[in-house]
C-alpha cells in the first residue's frame, strides 16, 4: 500500500486522558510502551491500523513473542486497551481506533506529490536555464578540460606506485 517508516505522536500525548490512566496503573510504562510499539507496528504492517502479518491477524501470542512479554501479560495489557476503546477487535484481528485520524496517510500522500511536482519545476527551470544560457563551451575550455583530467590520472597512478613501494604489495581491483 504505502512505504510509511514512521508514525506521527502528538505533542500533547502525555495529556491524553487514556494514556494519564495507563500511565498510573501498576506497569504504566510497560503499557505506554506496548502502546509505542502496537503503532510502530501497524505502521510495519501497513494495512491502516490493522494489525496483520500478510492476510493473518497478529494473535496476543504473536504481540508477546515480537515485544518480549509473557502471553498472560500481553493479554492484560491488549484488553486494557480495548476497555479504553484504544483498541478495535474485528473479528480475530485487533485494529488501532481512529488511525487516519491521527495517522493522515492522505496528507502524506499529498506531500509527496507535491515534492514531486516541486522536484518537477526545479529540474524543468535549470534544463531551460541551460539552453538558454549564451555560455558556449570553446575548443580551449575542452583542451584545459582533458588536461586537468590527465593531470588528475596521472596523480592517481603516481599514488598507488607510491603506496605498492611503500608496503611490498599491488592493490588489485575486482
Amino acid at each position: 500500500m504505502y512505504e510509511i517508516q514512521w508514525f506521527k505522536i502528538d505533542k500533547n500525548i502525555f495529556n491524553n486522558r487514556k494514556i494519564q490512566l495507563l500511565l498510573k496503573q501498576k506497569d504504566g510504562d510497560t503499557y505506554f510502551r506496548v502502546w509505542m510499539q502496537l503503532l510502530s507496528l501497524a505502521v510495519e504492517c501497513g494495512n491502516n491500523g490493522r494489525l496483520e502479518i500478510g492476510e493473518k491477524p497478529i494473535t496476543i501470542q504473536h504481540c508477546a513473542k515480537i515485544m518480549g512479554k509473557t502471553s498472560k501479560k500481553m493479554k492484560k495489557i491488549l484488553d486494557e486497551f480495548l476497555e479504553l476503546g484504544m483498541l478495535i477487535k474485528d473479528g480475530e484481528t485487533f485494529l488501532i481506533k481512529n488511525w487516519y485520524k491521527y495517522q493522515s496517510i492522505d496528507k502524506y500522500e499529498k506531500y509527496q506529490i507535491q515534492n514531486r511536482e516541486r522536484q518537477k519545476r526545479y529540474r524543468d527551470k535549470t534544463n531551460s536555464e541551460k539552453e538558454n544560457s549564451n555560455v558556449t563551451i570553446t575548443l580551449d575550455n575542452a583542451k584545459e578540460k582533458n588536461r586537468i583530467d590527465n593531470n588528475t590520472e596521472e596523480i592517481i597512478k603516481e599514488d598507488t606506485k607510491r603506496e605498492e613501494e611503500e608496503n611490498g604489495f599491488r592493490e588489485y581491483k575486482l
